[in-house]
């Protein structure tokens, strides 16, 4: 690679392996890097290995070798690992998920060959195919064990990844319907991302479809692919198809492809379009706003406005908490207030969807009888999925006069 500092990194972790790329500044687009110069070899295995009684690791492609040859201790998984939420015991000590992410992250950004990948980069994104509650606070973890502040590490799934990729396209590409084809070996899924372009500004989501298995058999197994291309496009019209993964080849494609190809459609086969959506997500959220006029939609976006009414300097004031429009793993915010005769919480709830106001009252029992404005709490939203927010207040007394009660009170709001 050529740059040195300000780099711009997509990572995708996928369920068995995992790859990244950079944002070439000279080439203008992501590119991947091999993890053997002069090959086309882009992926390596989620695995680590670990030298036993040191702090000594090795990941990837090079985890088989130190296993067999030097005995080190073995661990494969850690998609799955990742995806709940236990410890993991590794050469008789209890290790985090999260810290075993973090030491395959920051051995595979060596791949990136400067001195200093956590110094360097200025933009990281991890993208996996689904963000579990578990998987985003492992990944969480990950970051902080690398040293990456929070405004410079960033997560989303394929769909988003997907989403980026494509836009980031020259414009004939998405100017209809866009299709993507996964394939798992012998599984292949369909999704479609759509444009409402009525809309200020323009949403747009991905629409997944149907999910079939493939015939091992060659003549069947373009057969079935011909149909799941039919009944998923119909008669709609598309722009471009993307085809992603391993289990397409086409050798056996021989009536899929030129259905695939039909009314001039452009289509794409690789298996690096996640990888280099996390790239230019990353390069949106640190450099620029390309697509500022286009809000993505996604299973994973908070649909609501949280906030409350309250007194500022005298004056009756809307505060604003949550804004709708963000994922819900980055959806949280803290602050504190001072109660006012009253001996609960009032949260107003909008959807971003309409104007309808709705009231969220949340009881503080057992709350100490003091004088107005003598009781100063501590308040933190953070959304554990998009429909669902835990609030978490904590009595912070009132100076010397009025010490804390240590009191601590948990709501969840299910929309």
């Amino acid at each position: 690679m050529n740059e040195v500092r300000n780099i711009i990194v997509g990572f995708d972790i996928g369920e068995k392996v995992s790859q990244l790329c950079y944002y070439d500044r000279h080439a203008g687009e992501p590119v991947s890097i091999p993890m053997k110069v002069g090959t086309g070899q882009y992926t390596f295995p989620n695995c680590l290995s670990k030298k036993p009684g040191e702090e000594e690791w090795h990941f990837g492609l090079e985890v088989e070798y130190f296993v067999s040859q030097q005995e080190e201790i073995y661990l494969d998984n850690l998609y799955e690992v990742c995806s709940s939420e236990r410890t993991v015991m590794v050469d008789g000590q209890e290790r985090e998920a999260g810290e075993l992410l973090g030491i395959f992250i920051k051995n595979a950004l060596r791949i990136l060959g400067v001195p200093d990948p956590v110094k360097s980069i200025s933009g990281l994104m991890l993208t996996t195919p689904k963000l579990t509650k578990a998987m985003v606070e492992n990944i969480r973890v990950a970051c902080q064990y690398m040293g990456f502040s929070r405004n410079r590490c960033f997560l989303q799934d394929y769909e988003e990844s997907f989403y980026f990729h494509t836009l980031y396209q020259k414009a004939e590409i998405w100017s209809r319907n866009v299709a993507l084809f996964s394939f798992d070996q012998d599984e292949v899924s369909y999704a479609k991302l759509e444009m409402e372009r009525k809309t200020k500004p323009i949403q747009v989501r991905v629409k997944r479809g149907k999910r079939i298995s493939l015939h091992t058999e060659a003549v069947q197994r373009d057969f079935d692919f011909y149909e799941l291309i039919q009944e998923s496009m119909g008669t709609d019209v598309y722009s471009s198809i993307f085809l992603v993964g391993e289990g397409f080849d086409k050798e056996w494609a021989v009536r899929s492809v030129p259905l695939l190809c039909r009314h001039q459609r452009h289509v794409f086969y690789g298996n690096n379009l996640f990888a280099k959506g996390a790239c230019y997500a990353a390069k949106e959220k640190v450099e620029e706003r390309n697509l500022k006029g286009y809000l993505y939609t996604g299973n994973d976006m908070v649909r609501l406005n949280v906030g409350m009414d309250m007194m500022v300097f005298g004056t009756p004031a809307y505060h604003p908490l949550i804004s709708a429009g963000v994922n819900w793993y980055e959806a949280m915010n803290d602050c504190e207030l001072i109660l006012d005769d009253t001996q609960e919480l009032t949260f107003v709830v909008t959807n971003m969807d309409n104007t309808k106001k709705e009231r969220y009252s949340m009881p503080l029992p057992n709350l100490p009888d003091r004088p107005s404005k003598a009781t100063r709490l501590h308040l933190h939203l953070e959304f554990e999925s998009a429909n669902k927010c835990r609030i978490d207040v904590e009595d912070m007394g009132f100076g010397e006069m009025y010490p804390s009660s240590g009191l601590v009170w948990h709501e969840t709001m299910v929309n």
